[in-house]
């Protein structure tokens, strides 16, 4: 029965996610990239892109000297090759695949990166982390953030939120 009823709720939730889809991924394609207990989504509009990256209970790559001087869509390609390296975090971030995730991707330095913004929403939570920045003030570690650098495929600024 439990089923039955998430079955429309997924299928809101993907045609959602499809109309936020990056020009160079097909429709559909994009993510989530997986349905399990950590799902992911790109984000692609600038003005959410920068709402996700002002933190404010942990350090990001907006509050880096160097800035930010651009915004880029990961391609699925990237996005794959990111969460296929997720256990990497281990044990700095106890089980990341089980968070939710928003992926920035952001040019720093000339480079283009992706930051990993992640979190745990309560079930009934009616935030759309396709369409708005998940931000939580302290929450402690099931809120957590890092860059990802798809040329290296390496992993850095590793931070979680402060206490409760």
């Amino acid at each position: 029965m439990k089923a039955a009823h998430s079955l429309p709720l997924l299928a809101t939730c993907l045609l959602a996610l499809a109309a936020c889809t990056p020009a160079n991924v097909k429709p559909g394609a994009s993510v989530p990239t997986a349905i399990k207990a950590g799902q992911s989504w790109v984000v692609t509009r600038p003005i959410v892109a920068a709402q996700v990256l002002d933190t404010c209970s942990r350090d990001s790559p907006a509050r880096q000297p160097d800035g930010i001087s651009g915004y880029w869509a990961p391609s699925r390609a990237q996005i794959d090759a990111l969460e296929s390296r997720l256990q990497q975090l281990q044990p700095t971030i106890a089980e990341p695949t089980r968070s939710g995730r928003q992926y920035v991707g952001f040019i720093a330095g000339g480079r283009q990166l992706i930051y990993i913004n992640a979190f745990t929403l309560p079930d009934h939570d009616k935030t759309n982390p396709a369409r708005e920045a998940v931000r939580v003030c302290d929450g402690g570690a099931a809120f957590w953030g890092a860059v990802y650098d798809p040329q290296t495929g390496s992993f850095s600024g590793i931070a979680t939120n402060g206490g409760f």
